[in-house]
């Protein structure tokens, strides 16, 4: 059985590791236009001094069970993957990891963009998270806590001018970890007045990458292409779900346990318990605030990391 994933982010490796781990003899190709994956969840551990921000690249040439085709796709068709070099790649199984589009402002959500930040960050006094917009890219509170976890001396804010109601619980999902850690949550925007030597970040908006715009998503991730899924950031926006990282993690296991089921007997299986997330949005909240709010900060699982390089990304 062949697979074929593009993007060799998180969503695409954890359902290629989920995949293999019940499909061992499995082909599994990867798209990627990169020549490593990008361990994003680890950037607050970064900036903490837990890892080098070079080793959240990991080289996709020591890839062993996974074949890295280095190109990048340009069009989803029902006959598979079109990509820039005009080829078509097809398979059993054809899973778009793609994510979403950050549209505009600062950029640390790259590990690149992110070391530069935290080089900012270092001889600034004040470092201000300024969010006005309907849709903002979420993740930027790791780092807002990280960055005060790593200088505890700076004064570090959170200015939430505008955002869509539809997102506003999960600013206050963080409330109460800001105040453990000492970032300020506010409505208010920043002082004309500055307090010394300031950094503002502007968070991004969030966007469907232009490959997803054109695609109906099921609640089981499949597209109106037979055996063709969409997961990620841009899925869980289509899904009317919250986009952010554990959403995909949850996705990529869930559709990796289906697919595997299927092609071993025929009939695809889910987790009931996991997959009436999908039917019922309030529930996927709930279990996701939960998660975020009790559990550890990524600026302190160092662990995690550990977990993904030497475990999951080690036995692709």
């Amino acid at each position: 059985m062949r697979v074929v994933i593009a993007g060799g982010g998180i969503s695409g490796v954890y359902f290629a590791y989920k995949l293999l781990q019940e499909l061992p003899d499995a082909e599994v190709l990867l798209i990627e236009p990169k020549d490593y994956h990008e361990f994003t969840m680890g950037i607050p551990m970064a900036f903490a001094g837990l890892v080098e921000f070079k080793d959240l690249k990991m080289p996709l040439s020591s890839l062993r069970r996974i074949r890295h085709i280095k190109d990048q796709v340009v069009a989803v068709e029902p006959g598979g993957f079109r990509i820039s070099s005009g080829e078509l790649i097809n398979g059993d199984y054809k899973v778009l990891a793609i994510g979403s589009l950050r549209v505009g402002h600062d950029d640390f959500y790259t590990v690149e963009g992110a070391e530069n930040t935290y080089r900012l960050a270092a001889s600034a006094d004040v470092v201000r998270f300024i969010v006005d917009e309907a849709y903002p890219v979420m993740g930027f509170q790791e780092v807002a806590i990280a960055v005060k976890s790593v200088w505890k001396e700076k004064k570090v804010y959170v200015h939430v001018l505008y955002i869509h109601d539809d997102y506003r619980w999960l600013f206050n999902t963080y409330k109460d970890t800001f105040d453990k850690y000492g970032v300020a949550l506010t409505e208010d925007p920043p002082p004309i007045k500055t307090e010394g030597r300031e950094l503002h970040l502007f968070v991004p908006e969030l966007a469907q990458h232009p490959l997803a715009r054109g695609l109906r998503v099921t609640p089981l991730f499949e597209t109106q292409h037979p055996r063709t899924y969409l997961i990620g950031e841009s899925s869980l926006m289509k899904l009317g779900l919250p986009p952010i990282g554990w959403g995909a993690i949850w996705q990529a296991s869930a559709l990796a346990h289906a697919i595997a089921t299927e092609a071993k007997t025929g009939v695809a299986e889910y987790a009931v318990e996991e997959w009436s997330a999908v039917s019922d949005p309030d529930k996927f909240r709930q279990f996701f605030t939960y998660r975020m709010t009790r559990g550890v900060p990524l600026v302190s699982l160092k662990g995690l990391y550990d977990l993904w390089r030497n475990s999951i990304f080690a036995s692709l």
